[in-house]
């Protein structure tokens, strides 16, 4: 199966996300600057190193770095978005269960009060008739 061309951006991203990912340093495009070449996953010492320091100073370098931030920053805005929504769906879930089960017990309440009433009526009516007899 060939890649179409659609999709070529976001492998594109994907893995620049994965080689930004790797390592700690990757997110800081000033780690060379600040010498924190030597941390876990940078793969070098702790020396300066101004080859970095002049890729982290290349605009086209930070150019890269804010368009794959950018990228970042709405699929988190998707995110928060979705998940915000699925918290509404679920209020309205609670609420919706809540007005049925106080419709439920209203129903209830009615249909015992009438229910009631009913029985009083019939007591009234045969005490009546046993009034009448006498």
């Amino acid at each position: 199966m060939s890649k179409s061309a659609g999709n070529e951006p976001w492998s594109a991203w994907a893995e620049s996300m994965q080689k930004m990912m790797s390592s700690p340093t990757a997110m800081n495009p000033f780690a060379g600057m600040m010498g924190m070449t030597g941390m876990p996953g940078a793969g070098g010492s702790n020396a300066f190193d101004p080859q970095q320091m002049m890729k982290a100073l290349d605009p086209v370098e930070i150019d890269k770095r804010i368009q794959d931030l950018r990228a970042v920053e709405a699929w988190m805005k998707l995110s928060l978005s979705g998940l915000e929504m699925s918290i509404k769906t679920m209020e309205m879930q609670r609420d919706a269960y809540a007005s049925f089960n106080k419709m439920s017990e209203s129903a209830s309440k009615t249909m015992t009060d009438t229910a009631e009433a009913a029985v009083a009526a019939t007591r009234g009516r045969t005490v009546k008739r046993a009034a009448r007899k006498r």
